[in-house]
């Protein structure tokens, strides 16, 4: 099993991992007449890959094998290339409210009565 990289062809976005034994490949629907033992012809779907123009199977351009790079925050493929697709959101510093100010006070007053 290998390891791939689904991303949106769109977007480039990275979406999920996947396991698959070899790279996917890209399907078409084709009709085929198929005989039963009858002699009677009925068309039935059929999945097969998508030829270029040599007649190879085309590579599901959707899955990438090659990981992206630590520290990306939003990994997004383009061009063949991982590129960081967004930035991290800023921590949000709240600033204490007034019950908080109020019960730490007294926190700290009863612990110097406490010494």
């Amino acid at each position: 099993m290998k390891l791939f990289r689904k991303i949106d062809t769109t977007t480039g976005n990275f979406l999920e991992d996947v396991l698959f034994e070899s790279h996917p490949f890209l399907m078409e629907t084709v009709l085929v007449d198929v005989t039963d033992e009858e002699g009677t012809i009925t068309q039935v779907e059929e999945f097969q890959p998508l030829l270029d123009a040599e007649g190879n199977p085309q590579l599901d351009p959707q899955y990438v094998e090659e990981a992206p790079p630590q520290g990306l925050y939003l990994p997004r493929y383009l061009n063949g290339v991982w590129v960081e697709g967004g930035t991290a959101p800023e921590p949000i510093t709240s600033q204490p409210t007034v019950e908080d100010r109020l019960a730490m006070a007294e926190m700290a007053i009863l612990d110097l009565m406490m010494e």
